[in-house]
């Protein structure tokens, strides 16, 4: 079949799917399927199709039509400018999250340590790593899952280090403040905050998304209460603290830091939601 009349057909079957996004995701597919850019792909709609091809999209299809993102599809997302390597085990990289990566990299100066607790995908520490570097940091992620990807994807970013780290245990902030030999200047998480009887009621996409990378206990707020109790084993006394929330999440957050003597500011993201908290002793 030639192309152009494949990309129609593959558009006509993915609009029935998804009338938004149907036609956007059927020419994502079809550059993944040829291995090119959407130039390059335009530029063949009068070749033939391979069967390869035709037989990634029909693969492609049935994953979608039973609710796999397409970023696991698709094997990678971008985030920040950046193209990360993702896929079941890993959580997907959300766009809302940018804005904690852009308040990092306005905090930091030159020379500065920071550390990005619950790393995932490790999607924040490079964009950080990538944006600044003349600073050093390290991706700290505990799913043996997760943890592969991680370390794909930091693999081109040499001013960051990957490590295998439990956040709910103060005995790791300890070896690592050993390790660093100095003080983090930031510490920055996007950790897991839905609660835990909210996580069912989730969309389909996102139960293909791992439990542990949503779970953030009864009320959502066991991450956040050990990275502040236990961030003064790594933090400078005047450093900084900047945590991505649930959009209803914001004074909970907040006096959790403040009760442990941090001043706080909330940001908002670019749909006027509560997304990032900003806190600092002293």
């Amino acid at each position: 079949m030639i192309l152009r009349e494949y990309r129609t057909r593959l558009r006509d079957i993915l609009n029935e799917m998804n009338p938004e996004e149907g036609t956007a995701i059927a020419d994502l597919l079809l550059c993944a399927a040829l291995q090119t850019d959407k130039g390059t792909m335009l530029a063949m709609l009068d070749e033939e199709t391979t069967s390869d091809a035709e037989d990634f999209c029909g693969k492609a299809i049935q994953d979608l039509s039973y609710g796999k993102p397409i970023q696991y599809v698709l094997g990678s997302c971008c985030f920040y400018g950046q193209e990360i390597a993702v896929g079941e085990g890993v959580f997907i990289p959300r766009s809302d999250t940018e804005l904690l990566v852009e308040t990092a990299v306005k905090l930091l100066q030159p020379g500065d340590l920071f550390a990005d607790l619950c790393s995932g995908s490790g999607c924040i520490a490079k964009a950080i790593g990538k944006s600044l570097p003349d600073c050093s940091g390290y991706a700290l992620e505990l799913s043996r899952k997760a943890l592969p990807y991680t370390l794909r994807n930091l693999d081109d970013t040499d001013n960051v280090q990957v490590l295998r780290f439990d956040v709910l245990d103060d005995e790791e902030y300890a070896a690592l403040a050993i390790k660093a030999g100095r003080q983090f200047d930031l510490l920055v998480s996007n950790p897991p905050y839905i609660p835990t009887d909210v996580i069912e009621m989730l969309s389909t996409e996102v139960h293909y998304e791992p439990e542990t990378a949503l779970d953030g206990g009864e009320d959502g707020l066991r991450y956040y209460r050990a990275i502040t109790a236990y961030a003064p084993l790594l933090l400078k006394p005047d450093g900084y603290i900047l945590f991505e929330i649930g959009y209803d999440q914001a004074d909970d957050v907040c006096e959790i830091l403040e009760n442990a003597g941090y001043s706080t500011s909330v940001l908002k993201d670019y749909s006027k939601n509560d997304r990032v908290v900003l806190a600092k002793k002293g």
